[in-house]
């Protein structure tokens, strides 16, 4: 008979927080953002980077309040670290898109932009306004 895997506690859990409670202050961060609270929710954000810096929507989070404050070197910074963290994260590329063609760069724009087309047309990503951002991008990529 095999015996029961044994759980450790993830790396959160042993730095004093569960999991349920990081995806608690952010929720709170994502409130604050809709409420126009930038700081506070950076604040939220820059909390959460440091006591779990793999948490890949926390960086998409300061991405986007850096674009709010026209800091788009730094929120394209931000939106990497999302990536890195979450390669997968249709999200961050999205913002990664947004913030290199602010940037002027176009060519790195137009990889993440084919990527996540690629993405769109296999049927991976279905969520409608990940697809209408993306179009939008796409669009903004086009007409520059």
């Amino acid at each position: 008979m095999d015996k029961p895997a044994i759980r450790t506690p993830s790396n959160v859990l042993k730095r004093g927080y569960s999991d349920e409670e990081i995806d608690n202050i952010y929720e709170l961060g994502r409130i604050l953002l809709e409420a126009g609270q930038l700081k506070r929710a950076e604040i939220l954000f820059n909390g959460i980077t440091e006591i779990v810096p793999e948490y890949a929507p926390a960086w998409l989070g300061l991405s986007y309040i850096h674009i709010q404050q026209k800091a788009y070197d730094t929120a394209a910074w931000a939106a990497r670290l999302a990536l890195q963290h979450d390669p997968d994260f249709i999200e961050g590329m999205l913002y990664l898109i947004a913030c290199l063609l602010i940037l002027g760069d176009l060519n790195t724009a137009g990889t993440f932009l084919g990527e996540v087309g690629e993405r769109i047309e296999n049927g991976t990503v279905t969520q409608p306004d990940l697809i209408r951002f993306y179009r939008m991008q796409l669009a903004r990529y086009e007409n520059l």
